[in-house]
């Protein structure tokens, strides 16, 4: 055994090859026979240097073979291609132009011009003597003639006379000197004599040489029978059938007289398309009447989903529990310590699965129910643009799933909630189409109201739709405008919408001549629309040229007042809830500007460094409004604190990934919601600080009203910003008295 270690002692790399025990781990070294040539270590480190050819060492240069017939080796022949056997060779047949037999077949014509069509040529070949000893020693040998026997003779009968002979093939040796034989023979030819020629024939051999095969025809250059127009005899009177009666008519085509043609034919068409159906088919179509079980079993049905919505909501309460509280109780502590300065807190996100593709292009609260607000989804992408869009219903009572959801054939872009009719929604789409759902229905009637996709309908995307006051009928209406310039009135009437242009857009560019060479105005592309909140008559248009025009109900060839408001598209137009001659737009060219009735110029304007989606006035303050821009931040301004800085800003989406669309204020909770492009809607809590309310003057004898307050503040701030009033004689009064 080998002896232990001490305790002590601490085991390394360097003295674990010093133990007996591991002798693996001890250098070996080599074992060399005893015979081996000592070789010099400069010798062995030497590299040598090996060069690869392509002979094959392994080659044996003379190889034999036994053969087994002969009885004895014989030696290989060597291959002509080289270090390899050939398996497979095949004689072509081309033959080298200085060879004797190309010399024959060119001496003869062969491939000349027009051989082709002469037929086989023969070219007689001078004969060696050896062949004319042959041919001697055959003649001598042959036998006598014999009685032929009547089988021979039959068949040779059977043969034709003119039948030629097969002769074989000469020799390769025969064909010598044709170049010199055949041009004597050709000279000879002209003038033999009967000796001459016979001497000449018996010293020749003919030689046949076949022609080459045809050319082919250029494919490109040819003219087929079958292409050929052929001309039909005359048929005679008497087998011509009778003309059918013909009728002069005449009429003026205009477009109103071709459409009702056209209405006419199709009412026409699809009244044959029924009476064609079968009677059981109509059958189906006949709508019955509801039994009593069918209106209970309806009923119930109703019931249950009203209870089952009962029990998510106390079941998503309980899981946003502490987000309620925030909602409820919680405000910023700091803005006692930081005066004039606001914040958001972010409270619920609103998602709707099917939709987490398409864009929040509109949001809005519902005017009657504090807690519900609806949603429009639809698609900024233009490049790529989604089928489909939805119109959904949230309330904050339940976060987790729309109260209500309805699938549209086009992405939504704008919606509008009826302030009569809380119920009632009217929406814009992507393809000009105009709709208004009603939300007490049930999701399997759609729509209740669409415009017609043929007759009535814009021609480009519907931008914004707004409900105006009731007709004179009492029919309620609402208005739209679209990329297509023009501002169209939809009446809502039994069954049916009905269209009124109320103005087409016109634009400041020159008239363009078109392909008749007749002038064409070039139509403005509307953007936005606003309604005055007293007269319902006037109302304002942005455009995409960056015009703000005021238009009018009864003056539908021109505008009351144009002001050049932006240098890029107007997204919004939204009038102070407090004073009716403030509104503020917004645009692409990262510009919020506050205006004023009357006025070319701006009061305020503030550039916020991000195109600006959104701007909506606070319903709670007369000086208090909020912006959206790209850049996922929300800007809120308090003209009363500070008239060049906004008092909030915070950024409430990535901007790598989102931006953000719409936002809205809620009319009585102090909450807004805003919505971006992944279709996320959030809900923000303001901080105390921005929604400040008015304090009434000390020296106030009377209670004034809070409206009233906001009044007086937002006059006091305008009237320090507008000009001074021009009064006509004051100056030259003065330079009178001097």
């Amino acid at each position: 055994m080998p002896p232990k270690k001490k305790e002590g002692q601490q085991k390394s790399r360097a003295n674990l090859g010093e133990d007996d025990a591991l002798e693996w781990l001890k250098p070996r070294q080599l074992i060399k026979p005893d015979e081996q040539e000592d070789v010099a270590e400069s010798d062995l480190v030497e590299e040598v240097g090996r060069i690869l050819t392509t002979l094959n060492p392994q080659w044996v240069l003379d190889e034999v073979a036994y053969h087994y017939g002969r009885h004895q080796f014989l030696v290989k022949p060597k291959p002509t291609f080289g270090k390899a056997y050939p398996l497979l060779i095949i004689a072509g047949t081309a033959i080298r132009k200085d060879s004797e037999e190309a010399k024959a077949q060119i001496s003869a014509g062969y491939g000349m011009v027009g051989f082709d069509d002469a037929g086989p040529k023969k070219v007689k070949v001078k004969k060696s003597s050896a062949e004319e000893e042959e041919e001697e020693e055959k003649e001598a040998a042959a036998p006598t003639d014999e009685p032929a026997g009547e089988e021979d003779v039959a068949h040779d009968e059977e043969k034709p006379a003119d039948e030629p002979k097969e002769e074989a093939p000469p020799p390769p040796e025969t064909v010598e000197a044709v170049e010199e034989v055949v041009p004597e023979v050709v000279e000879e030819e002209a003038e033999p004599d009967d000796g001459q020629a016979a001497t000449l024939d018996a010293a020749l051999s003919v030689l046949d040489i076949k022609p080459r095969v045809k050319k082919l025809a250029n494919q490109f250059n040819f003219c087929e029978r079958a292409a050929l127009t052929y001309n039909f005899p005359r048929r005679s009177i008497d087998t011509q059938t009778i003309p059918p009666p013909r009728a002069t008519y005449g009429s003026t085509a205009l477009q109103c007289i071709i459409f009702d043609y056209y209405t006419e034919d199709y009412a026409k068409k699809m009244k044959e398309k029924e009476e064609e159906k079968p009677k059981r088919m109509k059958k189906k179509e006949t709508k019955h009447e509801k039994t009593a079980q069918q209106i209970h079993d309806e009923q119930l049905a109703q019931r249950i989903r009203e209870a089952w919505s009962i029990l998510e909501r106390l079941v998503n309460q309980n899981v946003y529990d502490d987000i309620a509280q925030d909602y409820r109780y919680w405000d910023d502590p700091s803005d006692e310590f930081r005066e004039g300065m606001g914040s958001l807190l972010p409270l619920w996100k609103f998602q709707f699965d099917p939709m987490s593709k398409h864009a929040v292009c509109d949001v809005q609260w519902n005017t009657h129910y504090q807690d519900l607000f609806a949603v429009a989804y639809g698609s900024l992408d233009f490049t790529n643009q989604q089928k489909n869009g939805c119109l959904c219903m949230y309330s904050i009572k339940n976060p987790a799933y729309p109260e209500y959801a309805v699938i549209t054939e086009s992405p939504v872009i704008c919606i509008d909630v009826y302030r009569e009719i809380p119920y009632l929604y009217c929406v814009g789409l992507y393809d000009g189409n105009v709709c208004v759902y009603n939300a007490q229905l049930t999701l399997q009637a759609a729509y209740q109201y669409k415009s017609d996709s043929v007759r009535d309908k814009h021609s480009n995307i519907v931008w914004e739709i707004r409900w105006g006051p009731r007709l004179i009928d009492g029919e309620a209406s609402f208005f739209s405008i679209s990329g297509d310039g023009r501002v169209v009135q939809w009446a809502v009437m039994p069954g049916e919408l009905q269209a009124t242009t109320i103005i087409t857009l016109s634009s400041n560019a020159p008239p363009i001549a078109g392909p008749d060479g007749t002038m064409l105005t070039v139509n403005s592309c509307g953007s936005c629309i606003c309604f005055h909140p007293e007269n319902p008559e006037l109302f304002l248009v942005g455009t995409e040229d960056g015009m703000i025009h005021t238009c009018s109900l009864k003056y539908n060839r021109n505008y009351v007042r144009s002001v050049q408001g932006h240098h890029m598209p107007v997204y919004r137009i939204h009038y102070n809830y407090f004073n009716n001659s403030i509104y503020a737009s917004c645009s692409g060219d990262w510009r919020v500007k506050i205006w004023e009735d009357g006025r070319d110029e701006p009061l305020f304007m503030f550039e916020l460094g991000s195109p600006v989606g959104d701007v909506k006035w606070a319903p709670y303050s007369s000086t208090v409004f909020a912006a959206c821009t790209a850049d996922g931040k929300v800007y809120v301004f308090d003209l009363n604190v500070d008239k060049y800085r906004p008092i909030c800003v915070q950024a409430v989406v990535s901007k790598k990934t989102k931006k953000l669309t719409r936002l809205d204020f809620n009319e009585r909770l102090p909450v807004i919601v805003c919505g971006d492009t992944k279709g996320t809607c959030h809900v923000l809590k303001l901080s105390p600080n921005l929604r400040v309310m008015c304090k009434p003057p000390k020296k106030a004898k009377e209670v004034i009203e809070q409206k009233t307050l906001q009044i007086m503040k937002l006059d006091k701030l305008i009237s320090l910003v507008r000009d001074p009033p021009f009064q006509t004689g004051v100056v030259d009064e003065k330079f009178e008295d001097d």
